[in-house]
């Protein structure tokens, strides 16, 4: 991978990203760079998109002692800059799970609900971002929750895949909270590897309150018997 002098914040304004990571298990390595908690047990850490060998892309995390040294902004400043470039680099998607699975095998891009359309009532979908690279961040990006939200009509469940994509279930019922944590967590325990992790617990969006909250953690015992 090739590396760069870094002289001034111009040089990374413009690469700097955001990626969603669970605050409990990344404690320690979060605290020296920069992020934000947004809720949840979860929290947006800053990166740098650095450009490597063969149009490879690789990321740096952005040590706060590094962004303190930056003449003319803040971390507060950093942050938010880093998630505006996210957002217009790395827009989010909403599909069908059956269209990322087999739409590439039978001919079709996959219908991305986020840019029109009405969405299927019933069924189950992938929030990510175009790349697909860290995409569970989009879950966090301004106002994508809400519009989730008002495109089904209803509340409805966040299930992290990993770290580079969330699932949504509109709540009709079916589910209980303590089925899909458990779910989440053998599929994380057996098909993700430890770098790709998110976390076990999952969410759920009331289109009341507008607020995301964690409907089940397995790794709770008295949060499972509710």
């Amino acid at each position: 991978m090739s590396t760069y002098e870094i002289n001034s914040y111009e040089d990374i304004k413009d690469k700097l990203r955001v990626r969603l990571t669970d605050i409990k298990e990344n404690k320690e390595k979060l605290a020296d760079l920069v992020y934000k908690t947004v809720g949840c047990g979860l929290a947006l850490a800053v990166y740098i998109e650095v450009q490597g060998q063969d149009d490879e892309i690789g990321i740096a995390d952005l040590p706060a002692a590094i962004a303190a040294k930056f003449e003319g902004v803040d971390l507060a400043g950093v942050f938010e800059d880093a998630l505006k470039s996210s957002v217009s680099s790395e827009p989010p998607t909403l599909c069908a799970i059956q269209d990322i699975l087999f739409g590439s095998i039978a001919g079709y891009e996959p219908a991305d609900f986020l840019k029109g359309g009405p969405a299927p009532e019933d069924g189950m979908f992938v929030l990510s971002t175009s790349s697909r690279n860290l995409g569970a961040a989009a879950l966090y990006y301004p106002g994508i929750k809400e519009k989730i939200g008002k495109l089904f009509g209803r509340d409805y469940f966040v299930l992290p895949s990993s770290v580079h994509e969330v699932l949504i279930l509109p709540d009709n019922g079916v589910m209980a909270p303590s089925e899909l944590a458990l779910m989440v967590k053998e599929i994380n325990a057996n098909e993700v590897g430890p770098q790709d992790r998110l976390c076990n617990r999952v969410f759920r969006f009331s289109t009341e309150t507008q607020e995301l909250t964690v409907a089940a953690d397995p790794d709770r015992k008295r949060e499972m018997v509710r």
